[in-house]
């Protein structure tokens, strides 16, 4: 996410100037809310902040008191915004209706556990997954890495994987795909582009992505992972075919093709693959079907059908779903008491 960047990019500034912050983390919640277990917010001692707990509501309160709960520790502060509660009736305006707990801490320079660890995450590209104790008070805001432990009797945990930024390879410099590698990186996601054209892969051109190169078939790609997905639109026939040929066994999450069904179709056929056995990963044509037209709209279509596979979602409408809007398809369930995210 955008704003874990945002939060490490603050937390370097100020651990650079020898000072203190406090981290917000969303632990647990009841009901319905804003925002999901695992979402932070950093908030300095002269009153900067990044990244979000809620849609706004819960942060002033934060604001205002995180520095004294926590100058005795760790602290897990409740919320609940269900109707004729404390916080309704002080005037937040909240309209989620559940309840939703906050971990606060304070992180200093050379004592900021989690958010090296997220560092690494990202660094390394290799997930965590680790538990935060909310009970017994005792430990709170302890952190546990091994099974036993999370299992211990009597403990409340909150467990999350920490997983890497979603990595978007875009093969293919033509005008079109800059509003895609523009919205990429909106969204925080790490951006790669390729064209085998030295005249389209022009850095100049894609200021936004994290790296820009003319390559030749058979030059070695970056290194996939389960958090990298891959569009083919260098409207280029050849150079797509080629692309699909390279990709095609490689353990991508999403592997979108721009274009008409019947394009798709020729291209597989020509590159000796079977429709049927790629089902999984193959999106083609690529995009959620909103009508789109032009660039930046496509652009739209794409990045929002790449979320949507990657959440395990339909890309429908919230106002048809049934159940929960946050809750996935198939929602992985904890065997320790507490939440499981990835973030």
């Amino acid at each position: 996410m955008k704003e874990i960047a945002q939060i490490l990019d603050l937390w370097s500034r100020v651990s650079a100037a020898g000072q203190e912050a406090v981290l917000a983390t969303v632990v647990k919640t009841q009901g319905s809310s804003y925002r999901l277990p695992g979402a932070r917010l950093l908030l300095t001692k002269h009153g900067q902040r990044v990244g979000a707990i809620s849609g706004g509501c819960l942060e002033d309160d934060v604001v205002k008191k995180a520095w004294w709960l926590t100058e005795k520790g760790r602290v897990v502060k409740r919320y609940d915004t269900t109707p004729d509660n404390e916080i309704s009736t002080s005037g937040y305006g909240l309209g989620c209706s559940g309840i939703v707990h906050v971990l606060l801490e304070r992180v200093k320079p050379g004592q900021a556990e989690i958010l090296d660890l997220i560092r690494q995450v990202r660094t390394t590209r290799e997930s965590v997954t680790l538990a935060h104790v909310l009970k017994p008070s005792s430990e709170t805001g302890k952190r546990l890495f091994a099974l036993a432990e999370f299992e211990a009797e009597g403990r409340e945990v909150f467990v999350e994987t920490l997983t890497p930024a979603i990595r978007l390879l875009v093969f293919g410099a033509g005008d079109d795909a800059i509003p895609l590698t523009d919205t990429a990186k909106y969204l925080g996601w790490q951006v790669e582009v390729f064209d085998g054209r030295s005249h389209y892969a022009r850095r100049e051109k894609f200021p936004n992505a994290d790296e820009v190169t003319v390559r030749s078939t058979g030059t070695p790609l970056p290194a996939v992972d389960a958090w990298t997905v891959a569009v083919l639109m260098s409207h280029s026939y050849s150079q797509d075919l080629e692309a699909l040929r390279e990709l095609a066994n490689l353990p991508l999450a999403y592997l979108g093709i721009l274009g008409p069904n019947k394009r798709t179709l020729q291209l597989l056929n020509d590159a000796g693959l079977e429709r049927d056995k790629m089902a999984a990963k193959l999106h083609g044509p690529m995009g959620l079907d909103i009508g789109a037209d032009g660039p930046e709209q496509v652009a739209l279509a794409v990045i929002a059908e790449i979320q949507a596979s990657l959440n395990g979602r339909p890309g429908g409408t919230l106002s048809t779903r049934n159940g929960s809007i946050h809750a996935r398809e198939e929602d992985p369930v904890a065997a320790w008491t507490g939440s499981v995210i990835c973030a």
